[in-house]
Order: C-alpha cells, then sequence, then structure tokens
C-alpha cells in the first residue's frame, strides 16, 4: 500500500471486477473454458469401492440431470436440505439446486435429534437428501421420527438412492412438471438465493444465513485470485461440504481456478497424506487440529510434499507457533484466512508474498471490491490504528438476511450495509487485520477490556499446554475474572501455578487467570467450535 492509513478503515483492490453471475454461470464458464478436463476426483473411500472421476463437460451434464430431477418434485424458490458426509452426490446436488433455482440448506451429518429438528423446521425444508447411517447413527430413525413435527417436509432422499432419484423417464415420471423439467433450466438471476448455512450456535441458537448466488461466487472467485495458482491446479478438499469453506471457499474456488477438485468423504491423516501425493496437490484448506494431526502421523515423513505449493487455514484462532511450524514441515507458503458465513466466506487473506510478522501475527486486508473498519468498542467511531474494536466488513458478497429473523439481521447487517462480525480486532497503517478474539468473549475484570486471544496465544508457546480456552466469569469484586480451561498434551504434568508464573513473566497480571481447570477435552458445536458460554455455565454449576 503506497500510503498508509490514518485510521482503522480500508477500502480494498478496487480495480477487481465483479461478475454477476449464478453458480450456474460459473460452472458453464469453466466448461466452456476447458471442458475435457478433471473437475471432480473422489478417492476411493474408507470402506473401500472405486474411485470416480467427472471431467467439467460431465459434471455440467450430470448436474444438469440432478436439476430436472429436483424439479420433478420441487419448485423454484423451495428449500431442500442436506444432511450427509462429503461425496460426489452432494456436489452434483449444489450444483444441481443452484441450476434448478433451488435454494439448498446445508446440515452438519453430526447434528443429532433435537438440533436437526430445529433446524429442518427453522428453514422450512421440502425435501432432505441423507446418509442412511453416519457415524454408526441410524438416520433412518432419526427423521422418522421428527417427521410428524415437521408439516413442510414432503420427501426424505436417500445418497444411495441416488441413481433412482436422477433416473426418471417419460414412463414413470410422466407428469406436467416431468415434462417441463426436461424441456428447460431456469433462468436463475445472480441475485437470487443460492444456500443457506448456519451459523454454528457458540452463544445461541443457530440462524440460518441466505446466500445469493453471485455473492458466493465472486467471493470464490477474490480468494482464489489472492491465493495466486496457475490455471487448473489440483486442490484437495477435505473441508465439511456443509461448511461455507467446502462448498464455497474449495468448490467454487476450484472452478474460479479452473482447476481439479479431489474430495475426500471424511478427513483422517492417513487419507489426506496419501491425497497429497497421490495426486500432487497444489492447495488445500485445514484447520489446525487437521495438520496436527498430519504430524503426529507415521506416514508424515515418507510423504512426498514437492507439488504441494500452498496451505490455507483459518476458521478458528491460529496460533503463530503452528503457522511456523507448518511452514517448515510442508516447505511450502501458508495463508491465513479470516472468513464468516455472513460475508458470503472469506473476509480477509494474507498473500503468499507476506513475511511471517504478517502470516503469524495477522489475517491478511480483506478481499477486493470490500470495506474494512474497526469500530470502537466504546461506541466512539472508527478507531485509531492499533486500537482493538469490532471489525465490520461492508461487501457485494455478503448475506441476504437470516432466515425468518429480521430483528436478528438488522443486529448484524446495518442499514449502510456493514456487516457487524462480532469479532474484535486491530489494522495497522497497511490495512492489515489482527483478530484478537470475539466481541462476547472480551472480559471486563475492574473496568480493563480483557481479549482471551491474547492469554491463549501465549499459552499456545508452553510446551506442555495442547489448547487452551479464556473465559470470564462473575466476580463479586472484580465484575469478572479471568478463568483458562487447559487441555494438556500427551505425557505433560504442569499445573495453574505454574503456568501462573510462565504467564506473568509475559503479560500483565491483570490478564494472567485466576481460575485454572485441566480438561481432556473442550466442549465444542457440531462445526468443532469451542462454546465457551458451556465453560462458564460448568463453572457456576461448581459454584
Amino acid at each position: 500500500m503506497a500510503v498508509p492509513l490514518t485510521e482503522a478503515y480500508l477500502k480494498s483492490e478496487t480495480d477487481a471486477v465483479y461478475e454477476e453471475w449464478s453458480v450456474g454461470d460459473a460452472l458453464y464458464q469453466a466448461v466452456t473454458a476447458v471442458p475435457l478436463r478433471p473437475a471432480l476426483i473422489c478417492p476411493a473411500g474408507p470402506q473401500g469401492g472405486a474411485e470416480r472421476c467427472w471431467t467439467y463437460t460431465q459434471l455440467k451434464d450430470d448436474a444438469e440431470r440432478a436439476a430436472r430431477a429436483l424439479l420433478t418434485r420441487f419448485d423454484r424458490g423451495d428449500r431442500v436440505a442436506t444432511w450427509a458426509g462429503a461425496s460426489a452426490e452432494i456436489v452434483l446436488l449444489q450444483l444441481g439446486a443452484a441450476l434448478a433455482g433451488i435454494v439448498l440448506v446445508t446440515l452438519n451429518p453430526a447434528n443429532r435429534a433435537v438440533e436437526l429438528g430445529y433446524l429442518l423446521a427453522q428453514s422450512e425444508v421440502r425435501g432432505i437428501f441423507l446418509d442412511r447411517v453416519f457415524r454408526k447413527m441410524d438416520n433412518v430413525a432419526v427423521i422418522d421420527g421428527l417427521r410428524p413435527g415437521l408439516p413442510h417436509l414432503e420427501h426424505v432422499i436417500y445418497i444411495d438412492g441416488w441413481r433412482e432419484f436422477v433416473a426418471f423417464s417419460d414412463t414413470d415420471t410422466d407428469t406436467e412438471a416431468a415434462r417441463a423439467a426436461r424441456s428447460a433450466l431456469p433462468s436463475v438471476p445472480p441475485d437470487a438465493p443460492a444456500m443457506i448455512l448456519f451459523t454454528s450456535g457458540t452463544t445461541g441458537k443457530p440462524k440460518g444465513v441466505v446466500l445469493r448466488h453471485s455473492g458466493i461466487v465472486n467471493n470464490a472467485r477474490f480468494s482464489t485470485a489472492r491465493i495466486a495458482l496457475e490455471p487448473g491446479a489440483v486442490w484437495l478438499n477435505v473441508l465439511p461440504m456443509f461448511h461455507i469453506g467446502g462448498s464455497v471457499t474449495m468448490t467454487l474456488g476450484c472452478f474460479a481456478n479452473l482447476g481439479t477438485q479431489v474430495l475426500l468423504s471424511e478427513f483422517s491423516a492417513d487419507a489426506m497424506l496419501d491425497a497429497l501425493q497421490r495426486y500432487a496437490v497444489k492447495v488445500t484448506m485445514a484447520v489446525p487440529t487437521m495438520m496436527h494431526a498430519m504430524f503426529q502421523s507415521e506416514r508424515f515423513a515418507t510423504t512426498n510434499f514437492s507439488a504441494l505449493e500452498v496451505i490455507v487455514t483459518g476458521g478458528t484462532a491460529i496460533a503463530p507457533e503452528l503457522v511456523r511450524e507448518v511452514r517448515q514441515r510442508f516447505g511450502v507458503d501458508v495463508m491465513v484466512l479470516f472468513g464468516q458465513t455472513e460475508a458470503g466466506g472469506c473476509m480477509c487473506l494474507t498473500r503468499r508474498t507476506d513475511g511471517e510478522e504478517r502470516i503469524t501475527s495477522t489475517v491478511g486486508t480483506p478481499l477486493p471490491l470490500s470495506e474494512a473498519k474497526i469500530v470502537a468498542t466504546d461506541g466512539a467511531g472508527i478507531a485509531d490504528l492499533g486500537q482493538i474494536g469490532e471489525i465490520c466488513v461492508r461487501t457485494r458478497c455478503a448475506m441476504i438476511e437470516y432466515f425468518r429473523l429480521p430483528e436478528r439481521t438488522a443486529e448484524t447487517l446495518d442499514a449502510d450495509g456493514w456487516v457487524h462480525t462480532g469479532d474484535l480486532g486491530v489494522m495497522t497503517a497497511a490495512g492489515y487485520l489482527r483478530v484478537t478474539g470475539r466481541l462476547k468473549d472480551m472480559i471486563i475484570r475492574g473496568g480493563e477490556n480483557i481479549y482471551p486471544r491474547e492469554i491463549e496465544d501465549v499459552l499456545a508457546e508452553h510446551p506442555a499446554v495442547a489448547q487452551a480456552a479464556v473465559y470470564g466469569v462473575a466476580d463479586a469484586k472484580w465484575g469478572e475474572q479471568v478463568a483458562t480451561a487447559v487441555i494438556l498434551k500427551s505425557g505433560a504434568d504442569t499445573d495453574g501455578d505454574a503456568l501462573t508464573v510462565y504467564l506473568q513473566e509475559r503479560i500483565a497480571r491483570h490478564k494472567v487467570p485466576k481460575i485454572w481447570r485441566f480438561v481432556a477435552a473442550f466442549p465444542v458445536n457440531a462445526s468443532g467450535k469451542i462454546q465457551k458460554f458451556l465453560l462458564r455455565e460448568s463453572h457456576e454449576n461448581r459454584e
């Protein structure tokens, strides 16, 4: 950036082009450019079976078949849910629904009956595609038990019946809807709703984020351009397809690169290492737990990473030490992504050319054609450079609304189009953002603002600590007191007194936790994010 900023506001890369494309348009653009290039590869799964592969032309043909099959059962604008693990069928369903003008509601297959019932009722879906069994759970029994309380749900379709679903003919579905579906697919406006993805619900009930076609297409285009790969790269997608990282950043991002997506049905360290070598992968995206698991695999030392150029990480707090370890052990560029479903996916991303200080301490700069600002927590407007405040972004990729929740929508997406992320951070003079924590996680002790992320990052450097979660608990004297739950590394031994001394040498004393808990695991939601409110509740119940 030629001119340093004077306040915590940045308008990013105004020379980019926002394409008025639907998801179908993005697919057709790729088919026109590279019709015979492999678009999707699904390796043999852990239960066996053969590898499956689609060229861009084949993927387009099968997506159109899926769209026509959907339109024999549903109308444009209907909502149809997925509740299944990653598979080629889920990719085809995502593309088919987009071509048909149907809104895809992606649900975490790890959700259980109570969670699922709420999400299906709230989104008013007319159909659901699901696995019969997921991680030994009988999904058939779950959905059968829920159906009486879901008057909108008309169609339950199992993934293992996909071939039968798309294989309709004039004789067995000779209805007006079937004939219309066979004639021509509808024209889908770029601003039409494409998907509903539910927020993770770390602080309350999940909310359905409605995303438009052009928003997710352009978010994927801009993040792919920032990754700066040669066209036609091989992408390894190990992220869940119900998550915006798997369905937008990786899947639509691969289209933007005219690349080949290798899709794993589920993550395991050995399967990921095998795929990285077998398919000469150029780029992948992985959360910290995945990288730790690969480091611990016996196969890591013998895996050939020579084709791999870049690993993108994000989705949670990234410890600086982990970034350094990934760069060293993989021998690749590391990029840190900061995203939110409400903003359409990626909001900020580092660059491959960034130095270690920026990669380890920031989440980069905003994507093109977007604005970012830090708003002072005292309501005084745009913060000064280096001052902690709430991160807000304005982008055409942002959500349309929270489905059926106008008041909650207004809380997050204001009248001027700013997404209030709920994340705290600071901005540098070069426009780089550093995330310091969640607004609702901020602890106010004796009038002093304390940001858990700062403490967690220092604890992550301790040789005995695998992970730490810092949170506030009520205190009669101070208003709030700092508490920390710690997971120790295997075989490690330490206690709260030793960690207190460690922190006192590194941070201000008022930030040092007064309450320590050592646990085997943290309470997490279905997306794997720590639910700190449950840690607080557990503390209160013990009191």
